[in-house]
């Protein structure tokens, strides 16, 4: 954590959530970049920002209360936009979180956050629902535990999660032996994931009845890219409609109220939802710079309606 070089790409909502906790758990270096001006819509959704600052630079704004959360923690502050940053400047960093992002961007972002095997996060909220896409690479994340009567065994658990060593250890101040577990995950691009990813064979039939409407609703919304202000329920129906055929999800349990929710929310920050969504990201980022626990595998959607938080492999 202390030596790690963290980069969150955007102020908004969400940034400021995950910048917050970042900064309080004592990261390393942490850098943001964010070429926004303070909007009326930021005094709704974070707690960087007053009203005395609207029409200023977000960073400007929010530069000082951030470091004063914690002196300790090197602060970088940078109000290009990110899209004008070379490839080289993603390489300087152990981890990339962005947040606000149309899927084009994300796609660019995540092709050269590969080329440089740099771990990159992606979140965004559309009113009372978000998402987090994950993408390690490969990471192999360590877990502790208590050794059973019945040894564990090196297996696959899931199509992209494996476990691929066992270490066993004597606890002499606790008279018990442990296992150390070694788990390697192997994670999807963002492109290939919006193209390819499906649940067909994952789900049982309960799990595929209270599946949210979130799901294919989230994935549809990135086929609008920077287009969401032009979208009605009708066009967006058509669209989720052929995310549940790719995903193998039943048409039929699309809801109306679902869809039109979506079409008036999409792109919206509410401050309860980048909370939670938030939190989930730091707290799986502090996770990932220890390695401990096994991390996010690949795709999350929240539904704050129904408070259901699905996590997918994609």
């Amino acid at each position: 954590m202390r030596s790690a070089k963290v980069l969150v790409i955007n102020l908004g909502a969400l940034g400021t959530e995950i910048t917050k906790n970042l900064v309080l758990s004592g990261v390393g270096s942490l850098s943001l970049i964010d070429s926004h001006i303070v909007g009326t819509q930021d005094l709704e959704s974070q707690f960087f920002v007053s009203k005395d600052e609207v029409g200023t630079k977000r960073l400007d704004a929010a530069a000082s209360r951030i470091q004063d959360m914690n002196p300790r923690v090197e602060l970088n502050f940078d109000k290009d936009d990110f899209r004008t940053k070379p490839s080289s400047y993603f390489q300087q960093y152990n981890l990339i979180v962005a947040t606000d992002l149309h899927s084009a961007d994300i796609v660019k972002l995540n092709a050269i956050s590969r080329r440089f095997s740099v771990p990159l996060f992606v979140a965004g909220l559309n009113g009372l629902s978000g998402y987090i896409f994950v993408d390690l690479i490969q990471f192999d994340a360590t877990d502790e535990k208590l050794k059973s009567s019945m040894a564990t065994p090196l297996k696959r658990l899931s199509q992209n999660r494996e476990v691929i060593e066992v270490i066993e250890h004597f606890n002499e101040e606790q008279s018990k032996t442990f296992e150390r577990i070694v788990t390697r995950n192997i994670y999807s691009p963002f492109e290939k994931m919006l193209k390819e990813g499906s649940l067909k064979g994952k789900l049982t039939r309960r799990q595929l009845k209270r599946l949210t409407n979130a799901v294919p609703l989230t994935l549809a919304l990135f086929d609008y890219d920077d287009e969401t202000s032009s979208l009605n329920a009708q066009d967006l129906r058509e669209k989720a409609t052929e995310k549940c055929v790719q995903l193998g999800l039943p048409v039929e349990n699309l809801q109306q109220k679902y869809i039109e929710q979506f079409a008036e929310q999409a792109g919206l920050e509410f401050a309860p939802v980048a909370a939670v969504i938030g939190g989930a990201v730091a707290q799986d980022v502090i996770n990932i710079l220890g390695k401990k626990q096994s991390p996010l595998n690949n795709f999350i959607v929240l539904d704050a309606i129904t408070l259901d938080m699905h996590i997918f492999e994609l």
